[in-house]
């Protein structure tokens, strides 16, 4: 029997490749989405992938705000917007 999930980093997103995040928000259905929402997509606690998300934001390819109380929104950043 595996453990249950936690909210720590490395909770199976050390193996989500970047450009599989980026083409999720790609591929979303609105231009803007949430850490929920991605999340959702690779099966991973919210938590553990906000600093993925950070990180690909330090790399310009993502902008993100902070919702304050709320969370996170991310969207793609005019450079990969015009790479894609």
């Amino acid at each position: 029997m595996s453990p249950p999930p936690t909210d720590e980093p490395g909770d199976g997103v050390d193996a989500i490749d970047d450009d599989r995040i980026v083409a999720a928000i790609r591929t979303a259905p609105k231009p803007v989405v949430n850490t929920t929402y991605l999340a959702g997509e690779f099966d991973v606690p919210p938590r553990a992938l906000l600093e993925r998300l950070e990180s690909l934001v330090a790399d310009g390819r993502l902008e993100g705000h902070e919702v304050v109380g709320e969370g996170y929104l991310w969207w793609l950043s005019i450079d990969e917007e015009l790479e894609g």
